[in-house]
């Protein structure tokens, strides 16, 4: 039995801010709940400054009014699972909306990304939970002196009789859509519909629809939510390694309500870094996935095969190592910092943050980031110098890009003169993309660092393409003397190339 005492010294509550993605599913979550909660809100002429949103406390998200907990929230992000696998996240909710210094929760609710399923079926309300739950063997016990296990917690519903009060405050969570769960693919556009209702509870949504700016202002609501709670979290976390005695743990609904209201006119450069943070995350995490099922099919498939496993574990150590990179470019870089990390990875994108939307998602191109940028990084993971991306092979520093040309093969095409006029096109596009190097003012600096720029497949040194550029005409015509003049040869050089090369090399590209 648990003693009251304890309370001091063994909580309830945890505290995983280092843990938090502000971009990752469950911040979207919250942001659905919270948005949805102050409409209900300024419905019942509520005061919006009375509440607050609380992240990975007593848990994942709670919503707060002064400071009495009304709602907890669980966020799992898990494909298709039986209810097993939730099993301790529920007896973790369902003690502590009963718990003695939680008695002001009135709802605690489950998110998950996909169905539940039971041996009796598919799970889609409390009471066949309910049912499920209670056919299962004890949750699991911890050695956690500072949080109450799901044993521990299941143990003091128990003792005092507790279930049904707790099974009043359960909840699946039900979305607009009439579904309890919400995809990782879907959870953005729900968060982006929730922004749209607003609008139109607030009567600002056909204005902004007949100006034809009413997705921009979504969008622009939708990353400053993110970048919001970014800020908070990464505040946090930083005064949590600093001991700072108080940091802040909610967010208030004040705060989000004034993003909403937001007039996205003019965007600032803020803006912009939470943007293209939130590209590069999810684009990221869905890469990440998809390797990761890569993996785990290949461990069932050939699992006699010994190269494939080495491969395979080399791989995953890839994809931990540049995970791990990604979340310090976020939670580390300036806004400055970050920007330039983007033009670097970019050198051939040339973007105005003035006000040009269109060009700076090109810094963020999905299918390039995947191939060649992630794909370098992973695959040459173990000659990265850390934080600034670069690969060091040798004594020569490679830079991983997302240059890839668009056209196939020249081998796959059916005559000379089809051949002829590709190879002339993929020359031309080669051409620009060098120019657009070579007089990217964004990262002359970062240039004199490199010696080759990793590609998906071009093969070809700058030098080649100097006397095309602007600063090569100044430079002949000696109105003007450009440094670029003075940059070493860089080769671009595509990846399968450095691969070869890395077999000639024991490994090493």
């Amino acid at each position: 039995m648990i003693d009251r005492n304890e309370v001091a010294i063994k909580r309830v509550e945890f505290d995983a801010t280092h843990s938090w993605n502000g971009y990752c599913y469950q911040g979207k979550i919250a942001l659905i709940v919270v948005i949805d909660y102050i409409i209900n809100c300024i419905k019942g002429t509520e005061d919006i400054s009375q509440y607050k949103i609380e992240f990975e406390y007593l848990e994942d998200f709670s919503i707060i009014k002064d400071t009495n907990y009304l709602q907890i929230h669980q966020v799992k992000s898990y494909g298709p699972e039986s209810l097993s696998s939730y099993k301790d996240a529920v007896w973790l909710l369902l003690g502590k909306s009963v718990y003695e210094d939680y008695e002001t929760v009135e709802k605690s609710y489950l998110h998950t990304a996909d169905i539940i399923s039971s041996a009796s079926g598919i799970i889609d309300n409390p009471e066949s939970l309910k049912t499920v739950l209670t056919s299962y063997s004890k949750p699991s016990s911890s050695k956690s002196t500072t949080q109450k296990s799901p044993l521990e917690l299941f143990e003091y519903i128990e003792e005092r009789d507790l279930l049904d009060k707790a099974f009043k405050k359960f909840s699946l969570y039900r979305y607009a859509d009439g579904n309890v769960f919400c995809s990782l693919l879907e959870v953005e556009n729900k968060v982006k519909e929730k922004i749209v209702e607003y609008y139109k509870f607030i009567d600002k949504e056909q204005d902004l629809r007949e100006r034809g700016i009413l997705t921009k202002y979504v969008e622009c609501a939708f990353v400053n939510l993110l970048g919001t709670i970014d800020k908070h979290v990464n505040e946090r976390h930083y005064n949590r390694q600093n001991d700072v005695e108080y940091f802040n743990k909610e967010i208030n609904f004040s705060e989000i309500v004034k993003v909403l209201n937001e007039e996205y006119e003019k965007l600032p450069v803020e803006y912009y870094v939470f943007y293209l943070k939130d590209k590069v995350m999810g684009n990221f995490n869905r890469y990440y996935s998809q390797q990761k099922q890569f993996i785990q099919e290949t461990y069932e498939i050939q699992a006699d095969d010994q190269e494939s496993i080495i491969e395979c574990r080399r791989l995953e150590s890839g994809l931990n190592k540049v995970l791990d990179l990604i979340k310090y470019t976020y939670t580390e870089f300036k806004d400055d910092e970050f920007l330039l990390f983007c033009h670097k990875i970019n050198p051939h994108v040339r973007v105005d943050f003035t006000g040009d939307f269109i060009s700076i998602s090109e810094l963020v191109n999905s299918n390039f980031l995947h191939y060649p940028w992630f794909q370098s990084l992973v695959d040459f993971h173990e000659n990265i110098k850390s934080e600034d991306f670069l690969i060091n092979i040798n004594n020569h520093h490679f830079l991983p890009s997302t240059i890839v040309h668009p056209f196939p093969d020249l081998t796959s095409l059916p005559s000379t003169f089809y051949k002829q006029q590709m190879n002339a096109r993929i020359e031309a596009t080669i051409s620009d993309i060098a120019v657009n190097i070579l007089e990217n003012k964004e990262i002359y600096k970062e240039l004199y660092k490199i010696d080759n720029i990793i590609t998906g497949n071009i093969n070809k040194p700058l030098k080649d393409y100097v006397h095309k550029t602007t600063s090569f005409k100044e430079y002949k015509n000696e109105d003007a003397h450009h440094h670029i003049m003075d940059i070493k040869n860089i080769n671009l050089i595509d990846i399968n190339e450095c691969r070869i090369r890395g077999e000639k090399n024991h490994g090493k590209c």
